[in-house]
């Protein structure tokens, strides 16, 4: 059954924020976090307590809840490791 995936506004202005050096990248961050929709908890992604996940794509760092009774994921946080 798939997951409503939902970005709160710091994670998005977080993303955001990378538009102008890197479109395919943040492209490249979409379609990953899109993803879970369908697998909220993909092998790599790692709990961060009772509700958070953690997981690494490439080079980007995403930080989601999960809210199993409505079925959401809410991206809570995304960060880049630079090379």
């Amino acid at each position: 059954m798939t997951w409503q995936v939902l970005w709160e506004p710091a994670a998005l202005d977080a993303a955001t924020g990378y538009l102008k050096n890197d479109t395919g990248g943040v492209d490249d961050l979409l379609r990953a976090t899109d993803q879970r929709a369908e697998d909220p908890r993909p092998e790599g992604s790692r709990a961060w307590g009772v509700d958070h996940r953690r997981l690494h794509h490439g080079s980007w760092r995403v930080l989601y809840r999960l809210d199993s009774e409505a079925r959401a994921l809410h991206i809570e946080h995304v960060g880049r490791r630079e090379t």
